[in-house]
């Protein structure tokens, strides 16, 4: 089948076939609906390859994520891959550990693979990645982590959330806390961490103790016993993200330690263990699948249509109580 096997079934020019495939120029949605309909019916598949030299597009588009074993990152990856999907557009997807250099390098990748944008979801601390993008005048949006003012973005209110959660605590009687937060450099933990402090400054009759180190369960597991062993048992432990306070959990079951009778434990991203945890985990629910969607919406518009317009929004995000924490 050819494009002129479809024009022939939709009763249309070969023109109006190609300019409904490639977007080129307007199209009534009769006509639009009468194309995309004959295509279905003749299974007509069109070569990107040779439509990719005419547009001098690859029809790809490429996401770097932090840690795609992360159920939150895998989640967004999904929200992004569905969009684009729908435009005809394929997502590669670099995995970077949360390493700068990494970070770089997957730009670079990105670069020469000819992609025809960048879903970034990056540390916070990626200049040249950054400037690599720039130089090389990649169509970008930042997701979550990034605040330039160069790109569109897609961000989590971090603050906000976390000062929700400690005002949760707060109100449920809860005065002696432990902190575990994710690595320094990375955006979204310093955000969380300063909603903390700033809670903890407002209120006097607040103790609190910070500690950070990385987003993962295995160094909560590691590292949450040897810090109470030093510090006064809290009324609560609060966690920069899920993956830690699941750490924590279980590492606090294993010396006996009951949750939420002797401590209670909270997270952060309600990611979908959280809610079938044992106990379910008190969180800030993240819309990290809508995250994923708009940060492609955003970067279709600027592909797909020129724009040059720079967007950022910044989603909401709500608290989950569940039965981590109690009343003290």
């Amino acid at each position: 089948m050819n494009i002129k096997d479809v024009a022939q079934k939709a009763g249309v020019s070969i023109s109006t076939v190609s300019r409904v495939i490639n977007g080129t120029a307007f199209v009534s949605e009769e006509l639009k609906e009468k194309v995309l309909q004959a295509i279905i019916d003749l299974g007509y598949s069109p070569d990107y390859l040779a439509r990719g030299l005419r547009l001098k597009k690859t029809f790809s588009v490429g996401m770097i994520v932090p840690d795609v074993a992360n159920p939150f990152f895998a989640a967004t990856v999904r929200g992004a891959e569905e969009e684009l999907r729908k435009a005809g557009i394929s997502l590669i997807i670099i995995n970077t550990d949360q390493e700068i250099k990494e970070e770089i390098d997957a730009v670079k990748t990105m670069v020469s693979k000819r992609v025809d944008g960048v879903i970034f979801m990056g540390s916070g601390q990626e200049t040249e990645a950054v400037e690599t993008i720039c130089k090389n005048k990649i169509p970008a949006v930042f997701l979550d982590r990034i605040d330039d003012k160069r790109f569109s973005s897609v961000v989590i209110n971090n603050y906000a959330g976390m000062f929700k959660m400690m005002e949760y605590l707060y109100s449920t009687n809860h005065r002696n806390f432990i902190y575990l937060g994710g690595p320094e450099h990375v955006k979204s933990s310093q955000e969380r961490k300063r909603a903390v402090l700033n809670f903890a400054n407002d209120h006097s009759d607040i103790a609190i103790k910070c500690y950070t180190g990385e987003y993962s369960y295995k160094w909560a597991m590691e590292n949450i016993l040897p810090i109470l062993g030093k510090e006064k048992t809290p009324d609560a432990v609060v966690c920069g993200n899920d993956l830690i306070a699941f750490g924590v959990i279980d590492a606090l079951k294993k010396k006996g330690i009951k949750i939420p009778e002797d401590v209670s434990v909270t997270g952060f991203d309600d990611i979908f263990y959280a809610a079938h945890y044992n106990p379910p985990l008190t969180t800030v629910h993240q819309p990290n699948y809508e995250l994923g969607r708009e940060g492609a919406r955003l970067l279709l518009g600027h592909i797909e249509y020129g724009s040059e317009k720079l967007v950022s929004k910044i989603l909401p995000v709500s608290l989950v109580v569940r039965d981590s924490t109690r009343v003290r």
